[in-house]
């Protein structure tokens, strides 16, 4: 009974909800080649996130820039959006908080509500790229479930050598990936880029096959 107790987690589920959804944006710019180890080591477990950022974290206190590993100008800027509708005059606002912060190239906004199609058009006008991700959606690795395949984004080059290879032409003779697939999304992938998908498992032979994002 004393060890089931100790399984039940006492504190809040906003604090674990914002503990689970920052680690998996850790992970996923590590994946992208961003240097986070920083940032990951602030809080690396629940305790201390909660430690660090209380039961009820403000959203504004867990932001942070990240840059990239091989393209140190390449940062990316991580913010948590509060409980509110993202309307088209939140966006202004949100602008405002960010005009601060250094210089950087992607901004990925974690929200928890909805985003309206006016302030969606508004975000497209900022001079750098927005990604916006559900707070529900960083819950979970993706990549990491257990019947995931292994996923490699090829380089402009190793996608020539896959296209002379197999004498392909254009992108679409290759299987289609959207760019609004969660794979897509998780690694920030472009139209045109090419997953090299490796499947594996203890009942059959491992194969490759390869996936163009449309």
């Amino acid at each position: 009974m004393e060890y089931v107790q100790s399984l039940i987690d006492r504190g809040s589920a906003e604090s674990s909800e914002y503990f689970e959804s920052r680690r998996t944006v850790l992970e996923m710019l590590e994946d992208r080649g961003y240097d986070v180890v920083q940032h990951a080591n602030l809080a690396p477990t629940l305790d201390e996130f909660r430690s660090r950022f209380g039961q009820h974290p403000n959203p504004r206190t867990l932001a942070f820039c990240a840059s990239h590993r091989s393209h140190p100008n390449n940062t990316v800027h991580v913010m948590f959006a509060g409980t509110d509708v993202i309307r088209k005059g939140n966006v202004g606002l949100i602008y405002t908080q960010n005009e601060g912060t250094q210089i950087f190239k992607r901004l990925i906004l974690i929200v928890q509500s909805r985003v309206t199609p006016y302030a969606y058009k508004e975000f497209k006008k900022w001079p750098f790229e927005v990604e916006i991700f559900h707070i529900t959606d960083l819950l979970v690795n993706i990549t990491k479930h257990v019947m995931q395949p292994k996923y490699e984004i090829l380089t402009d080059d190793e996608k020539k050598e896959l296209f002379t290879k197999y004498n392909l032409v254009e992108d679409n003779q290759l299987p289609g990936m959207l760019k609004t697939d969660p794979i897509a999304r998780y690694y920030g992938l472009k139209k045109g880029q090419v997953l090299k998908v490796t499947h594996s498992s203890q009942l059959i032979e491992s194969y490759v096959t390869y996936r163009c994002v449309q």
